[in-house]
């Protein structure tokens, strides 16, 4: 077992009539906040009238003004954006909205390499050797960027920044600040991606101006963005990514129709999956590895033939990035052996390639179940990644510390930061001790059961159903079942740690898959044995059920299973 308690979640006290055929599919909407017909038809099927109103972000009107008058005047406007997807597709929906507005619009990215994330003066630098700049909008960073943008100011440019990091106690003196998380903004929906907040700025911009730039092209790169991000799928974000996703399934841009088609995807509508599994990784890499140039030139590919090209550097870059990480993430490995606390890592490592060490973070604190913290050491100076667990606020945590940091910010579950290597050790050592204060009961890792099925029930019809829960990801997790005393038929290995299992339940027959992230159930699910299994769903055509079973947990059969009235993050 994986799990340290299975709980199956309580049924609502009562189901109201909502258009979706299954009772146990019904009470998982409810218990997600679905209780009306109106909750219900904006869930399963959003509309681009369901988007909030974008004039209500604060500042945003002063950033429209500002940037009008850039356009009247021909200055030149400079998009800074982060290197990671959510930069990068930021970058690509600004800029294009930009320049049909007549603007003279160029961009830069910081090298992650080289200068590191955010706002820097000496990027800046760069780019004023070359061309006059007055106006710099920055896209999913900035908000902790005070010195930059004062000097930025000395100099005679205007900044926006547009931002949706948790906003520091001193905010940048900006011509305007866009961050719906900020004290005073009435946005109603406060967990917008970086690409979110740019894509609400492109929506006020295209607004104030009449032009009918077509909104449903730009949420295609939205959705990719607030995907690949882990923004929470619900309320506005969901909006975006439902209607992105689905306008994939036939991109018109070369490039982003070239790599969808490169990766077997081109006509059907996209999910959450393929995002964060496929597109995402490739975009991602090219800043993780190199500059985020190449994924920038893929969205302006004027060609099929050329947007090819860039897609096979892509692919060669996200290799590359494979290997990189799985030689840090062995060394990370070696760390947690030698860890004596077990509440929180602090891994570091010398010349740890800094492109990597928030995937090693992440994967470190998935198979652990403890908040990690992946550092690299180069010199005199380290740079890190962190990642937590749902029950954990790291932001907060690390704030507590934060005078061992140069630099510091991020979410409350994923942060970045630097600092002089002579302080990774005090960081660890007091990290430790703090943790040991928290809760245990913070440290279980707990499945949370939505419903018990038997395999009978999973039929085509109650697929199809789930589906419409789609898309799955932070916030609206997939759905989770249980299936009790299930006896293994067969067993067939198809790829390394991966594994197709036949099993009954006395009601009828059902295929499951084991993947490597659980296969260390595979003792248990040995032919002839007897289990209770967790599992999500996948929609598989071939499968007689249209739909294979993902284990997620296995566990003796004879064990009882508790009730709780816990609920899901965002449930």
């Amino acid at each position: 077992m994986l799990h340290d308690a299975w709980h199956m979640l309580e049924a609502p006290r009562e189901l109201p009539d909502l258009p979706i055929g299954n009772d146990k599919l019904r009470a998982i909407l409810v218990r997600r906040g679905i209780t009306t017909l109106d909750d219900y038809r904006r869930f399963v099927a959003p509309c681009i009238d369901d988007l909030h109103d974008p004039s209500t972000i604060h500042g945003i009107g002063d950033a429209c003004t500002r940037i009008e008058r850039a356009v009247r005047d021909r200055e030149t406007i400079l998009i800074y954006g982060d290197y990671d997807v959510d930069g990068v597709t930021s970058i690509v929906l600004l800029q294009t909205v930009l320049r049909a507005l007549g603007a003279d619009a160029a961009h830069v990215v910081p090298h992650r390499l080289v200068d590191g994330y955010g706002l820097k003066t000496s990027v800046l630098d760069r780019v004023l050797a070359e061309r006059e700049v007055r106006l710099v909008i920055t896209v999913d960073c900035g908000i902790t960027s005070v010195d930059p943008v004062r000097v930025a100011i000395e100099r005679g440019i205007d900044v926006i920044i547009t931002d949706h990091h948790l906003p520091p106690e001193m905010l940048p003196e900006a011509a305007a600040v866009l961050n719906p998380k900020q004290e005073g903004c009435e946005y109603p929906f406060k967990e917008l991606a970086g690409v979110g907040v740019a894509f609400k700025l492109c929506c006020e911009l295209l607004r104030r101006s009449g032009s009918k730039m077509s909104i449903a092209s730009l949420l295609k790169i939205a959705a990719i963005g607030t995907v690949a991000d882990v923004a929470p799928l619900i309320g506005e974000n969901r909006t975006i990514a439902s209607l992105g996703l689905a306008g994939l399934a036939d991109p018109r841009n070369p490039g982003l129709r070239a790599l969808i088609r490169r990766l077997g995807m081109l006509g059907r509508p996209l999910r959450a999956v393929d995002i964060g599994f496929k597109i995402g990784p490739r975009i991602n890499a090219a800043g993780r590895l190199s500059s985020a140039e190449t994924a920038i030139d893929l969205f302006a590919a004027a060609t099929e033939e050329s947007a090819w090209t860039l897609c096979a550097e892509l692919d060669r870059l996200n290799a590359e990035r494979q290997e990189i990480e799985k030689g840090v993430r062995a060394e990370a490995e070696e760390d947690v052996a030698r860890m004596q606390s077990n509440r929180i890592f602090v891994l570091a490592g010398h010349n740890w390639h800094k492109g990597v060490l928030g995937l090693t973070a992440g994967r470190i604190a998935q198979r652990y179940h403890r908040p990690t913290l992946a550092i690299g050491i180069e010199g005199d100076v380290a740079v890190g990644s962190g990642r937590s667990i749902g029950t954990i606020n790291l932001h907060e945590q690390l704030e507590s510390v934060a005078e061992l940091f140069t630099h510091f910010g991020g979410h409350e579950f994923a942060c970045g930061f630097s600092l002089p290597a002579s302080n990774v050790d005090e960081l660890r050592r007091r990290l430790e001790e703090r943790f040991l204060s928290l809760d245990d009961a913070l440290f279980l890792r707990e499945s949370q059961v939505d419903a018990e099925v038997t395999l009978a029930e999973i039929d085509r019809e109650f697929v199809a159903a789930h589906e419409m829960l789609q898309p799955f990801g932070a916030g609206n997790l997939q759905p989770l079942f249980l299936v009790r005393n299930a006896s293994v038929i067969a067993t067939r290995e198809f790829a390394e740690d991966c594994c197709e299992i036949t099993i009954e339940d006395g009601t009828g027959r059902g295929l499951a898959v084991l993947w490597p992230s659980a296969s260390a159930l595979a003792p248990d699910l040995a032919r002839g044995a007897t289990v209770d299994l967790l599992f999500q769903i996948e929609p598989d055509t071939y499968a007689p059920a249209g739909a294979k079973l993902v284990i997620v947990d296995a566990r003796s059969a004879s064990v009882s299973l508790a009730a709780s009235g816990a609920s899901r993050p965002g449930g």
